[in-house]
């Protein structure tokens, strides 16, 4: 029996009340049969030779005989038009729902008429918030990760006797039926975020601000690249943009743009070495290309993110332009080190151009002496990156702010919201301390479907009127700053959340997971059976693993701390990953954790040694 959306009488608070009726428990996962679609068909057939007849979904809904004459219209809405006449949206064309009639639910697909889709845009929409809450407290909050099953084991759950994904589907399926099969095939099988003992990656569960912010920007379809295709979306972004360079400590001649993530960001901040910084200290007339990348340097860390080595591939750098300086005791990246192999380099005849350090590095957490590393940049004159991408919201509280430091000595900086900003995925950002470099580099190009967005972006560089017929000077286009052409309204979820916790709310989320890290190290210190490395977590996470007697240090001590990871994994108790350090394996607790508790982290440590002693 497929779900079915009862939306009863108004209650007395005004509100409808919603039921969720199905035949499948929400635990279930089955697949949908496919023998079950002879009824779904059926009902297609009847819907499609009644043209504009309601769906089966808003036939379910009463009229609103209370409200005003566009029926589900909130009583207090704001007026169309503010400080403008009330003009009602343009009716549809006689029979406009005819040319959707092959659907079972033409009203949502031309939704252009209120009177007729308004209440069926409703109804979908209170369904899936149902199915969405389904998920939360039927599975988020009672497993970890998923159903117990292997890679293999999923694949034949999910994709049944194929084995693989079939044919695109050639009919049209009711929107119920697509809640029952998300239901049934998809939430039962995911990783949670939202589980208070999840420690796995930087995946946070998303704040609610952020989750209705990323449904919103969805719904106005902003396209943030030339201006007027997302004329405010652009200025939301250009005004989260400032709030993050703000909190990085930069000036009012920095800027930046969001981005799919961090590693997207670190690739257009090696660009930004390579096209500004190389092209001055090679002394180029143009950007250097091909053989002449072949004499620099870039100096990072053994702990630094896996993209500032993919970054230096792709943009066309040797391998042995990248050198790895090996990291200190804590895991962080000194000054004295870098400042040897400069030396180094230089005597040989090299040119170095570039650090890339890292603050709140995936590994460990662990912060690189930024400020020792800003000495080194400015003596040697090198450009100086720092990924901050999980760091940067240390400094979103007043009280830990100080463990990620020196931000605004760089010339970029990487900070990604939907890490410790609580984001749904994604937005990443490039913050840089001379905003202006983004279009030098990424803004040489005109195409001319762009050609409104031609003119000269706002700098302190930047004036006139820019290319006749091509846009006026000084319009904010942000295809012009990076990689990408069409780009999403990222700055919208993060706009509602700031504005909805304010810096300080964010900073006691952040407040809280350091201070449940610190609470789970010292659990460890404390006890025998258990080690960690570092003992004191820089930030909120915590590398740490079970040593039972009898097992030495090596491949039987690393198999123990995967045993111990999966068996967590498949009880759905928690979750943890894992990771490679100092040559041995550890369980790696990220604790980026809004519903975590310090109740949480006893008895995950609790079953952690119920695990490992077998």
């Amino acid at each position: 029996m497929p779900t079915q959306l009862l939306v009863g009488p108004k209650a007395p608070s005004g509100k409808n009340t919603i039921v969720r009726r199905s035949g499948t428990p929400p635990s279930s996962s089955l697949p949908v049969p496919a023998n079950g679609r002879s009824m779904a068909n059926a009902s297609r057939r009847v819907a499609a030779s009644h043209g504009a007849e309601r769906s089966r979904t808003i036939r379910a809904m009463p009229r609103h005989e209370d409200a005003d004459p566009a029926p589900g219209r909130s009583a207090g809405r704001a007026p169309r038009n503010p400080g403008g006449p009330s003009v009602p949206g343009e009716p549809a064309p006689p029979g406009f729902l005819d040319s959707f009639a092959w659907h079972p639910e033409p009203e949502l697909l031309g939704v252009r008429d209120e009177a007729v889709s308004r209440e069926a845009l409703r109804a979908a929409g209170a369904a899936t918030w149902e199915a969405a809450l389904d998920y939360l407290y039927d599975h988020a909050f009672v497993r970890a990760m998923g159903s117990p099953a292997g890679y293999a084991e999923l694949r034949r759950t999910y994709f049944g006797d194929a084995g693989g994904p079939g044919a695109a589907p050639a009919i049209p399926t009711s929107w119920p039926e697509l809640l029952d099969e998300f239901r049934a095939r998809i939430a039962p099988h995911t990783v949670s975020a939202w589980h208070p003992r999840s420690y796995g990656y930087f995946t946070p569960p998303p704040l609610t601000a952020s989750v209705l912010g990323e449904m919103l920007s969805q719904v106005t379809q902003q396209g943030v690249d030339v201006w007027h295709a997302g004329p405010v979306s652009a200025f939301v972004e250009e005004e989260v943009v400032r709030w993050l360079c703000d909190l990085v400590g930069y000036g009012p001649g920095s800027f930046g743009l969001l981005t799919s993530g961090g590693v997207m960001a670190n690739f257009i901040a090696m660009a930004l070495a390579r096209d500004v910084q190389a092209t001055r200290r090679l002394g180029l007339d143009r950007p250097p290309r091909g053989r002449d990348l072949e004499r620099l340097r870039i100096y990072t860390s053994d702990q630094t993110h896996f993209s500032i080595g993919r970054a230096i591939d792709e943009l066309g750098f040797p391998p042995e332009c990248l050198v790895l300086v090996e990291a200190d005791d804590d895991f962080r990246l000194r000054g004295a080190d870098v400042a040897a192999a400069v030396a180094a380099d230089r005597a040989a005849g090299l040119t170095p151009i570039a650090i890339s350090a890292v603050a709140g590095a995936t590994n460990t957490g662990s912060v690189d002496a930024i400020g020792e590393l800003a000495d080194v940049a400015t003596r040697e004159d090198l450009w100086l990156h720092v990924d901050a991408a999980y760091g940067a919201a240390a400094r979103l509280s007043a009280r830990d702010a100080r463990r990620v430091p020196d931000l605004d000595r760089a010339q970029s900086v990487t900070v990604d919201p939907h890490k410790w900003f609580f984001q749904a995925y994604d937005i990443g950002g490039l913050m840089v301390r001379r905003g202006a470099d983004l279009e030098a580099v990424f803004g040489s190009r005109r195409p001319e479907y762009y050609r409104s967005g031609h003119a000269p972006m706002p700098s302190p560089e930047h004036g006139g009127d820019g290319d006749a017929g091509h846009g006026e000077a000084g319009q904010l286009n942000f295809w012009k700053l990076g990689f990408e052409g069409t780009r999403r309204w990222r700055a919208l979820k993060l706009w509602l959340s700031w504005k909805h916790l304010g810096t300080a709310g964010f900073g006691r989320l952040v407040e809280a997971n350091i201070d449940l890290a610190a609470h789970l190290a010292r659990r460890v210190a404390a006890d025998p059976e258990f080690e960690a490395l570092p003992a004191v977590p820089p930030l909120s996470v915590v590398c740490f693993r079970h040593r039972p007697d009898g097992l030495a240090e090596g491949a039987e001590l690393d198999a123990h701390q995967d045993a111990i990871q999966a068996a967590l994994e498949e009880s759905g108790d928690g979750w943890l990953s894992t990771t490679r350090l100092r040559g041995g394996t550890w369980l790696r607790a990220g604790i980026l954790n809004t519903q975590a508790t310090v109740a949480d982290v006893d008895r995950l440590l609790e079953h952690l040694r119920v695990l490992g002693r077998g």
